[in-house]
């Protein structure tokens, strides 16, 4: 009897395994698959707009996205430039004579 009841154990446990391995490799193809569909629709509503989509559009939506700090609830700041030495750039003025239009 034991040996019933153990065989048709380790098969309902092989069963349960393989069904949760079943519906996380669902789950993580859908968040595949939506990946695509959200990167397809930005690319061509920058395209319907005139823009080629760059990596500093997607780069600046991560910079927004991690301005929250470790912990829940704290914000951190935007903190304005102060200008250095760096951001200083000679150059030599030269008048424009013809607009292009």
């Amino acid at each position: 009897m034991h040996v019933l009841t153990d065989g048709v154990g380790g098969l309902l446990r092989l069963v349960v395994r393989l069904s949760f391995l079943a519906a996380g490799a669902v789950f993580f193809m859908s968040l595949l698959v939506a990946g695509v569909v959200v990167a397809g629709a930005y690319t061509l509503w920058s395209l319907l707009r005139g823009r080629r989509p760059t990596l500093q559009d997607i780069l600046r939506f991560q910079r927004e996205r991690g301005g929250w700090a470790g912990s829940f609830g704290t914000h951190t700041t935007r903190r304005s430039r102060t200008a250095t030495s760096d951001d200083v750039i000679e150059a030599q003025a030269r008048e424009i004579t013809r607009v292009v239009r």
